[in-house]
């Protein structure tokens, strides 16, 4: 029969239809698998293309994926100091005159003369009036001076990281010695401290 018009069909046809396994082949067999790819599938996003170029897919960015962002590069503070001598030696010596540009002019010449004791010269260290510099740190000092023998004059010379120095006694490590002793101010006055002073210093 044939129908021109399939609207028409639920009435023409009103009876249930029943198929034979012929018509839909074995009951047991088994359904057919889909195949699952072993590649996962990469989405493409069209790109902006020349006339003649040849398309080149890109594959889909992870929404969960962070953006990269750089982080600044900080340069560290460069600071300057006021010193005195040529620093030949990498031998730094700190005071502490509030008063003064550099070092007591008495004081000084008692620093020259011990350093001759110990065949040195003001060519040979850097003398820093730490009162000239109060905000600096000892990791500033050392940055700029490379020290590798330090003399500290008076308590008053005492830095966050050089607190550790026991009075008087030297220090050795690594290559590297420190001395926290008397100022001279102190020194002058007391032959004891004088001398105190004098048998580590020998040693520095």
């Amino acid at each position: 029969m044939i129908i021109e018009n399939p609207a028409a069909l639920p009435f023409i046809l009103n009876e249930q239809i029943y198929l034979s396994k012929s018509d839909i082949g074995r009951v047991d067999a088994p359904s057919p698998v889909t195949a699952i790819p072993d590649e996962p599938v990469v989405a493409e996003i069209p790109v902006a293309k020349a006339v003649g170029e040849i398309p080149v897919p890109v594959p889909a960015k992870p929404a969960n994926e962070a953006p990269l962002v750089t982080e600044p590069v900080t340069q560290p503070t460069v600071v300057n100091f006021n010193y005195s001598g040529k620093n030949a030696k990498g031998f730094l010596i700190v005071c502490h005159y509030p008063e003064l540009e550099g070092m007591d002019e008495k004081h000084l010449a008692a620093l020259i003369s011990t350093l001759q004791r110990k065949e040195l010269t003001l060519d040979d260290v850097a003398i820093i009036n730490l009162a000239q510099h109060a905000n600096a740190t000892a990791k500033q000092i050392h940055a700029f001076f490379k020290p590798a023998r330090l003399l500290i004059l008076g308590q008053q010379g005492i830095l966050p990281g050089w607190d550790t120095l026991v009075f008087n006694q030297l220090l050795e490590k690594n290559g590297f010695k420190a001395l926290l002793t008397d100022s001279f101010s102190d020194m002058l006055a007391d032959r004891e401290k004088a001398r105190a002073f004098w048998e580590q210093m020998k040693q520095l």
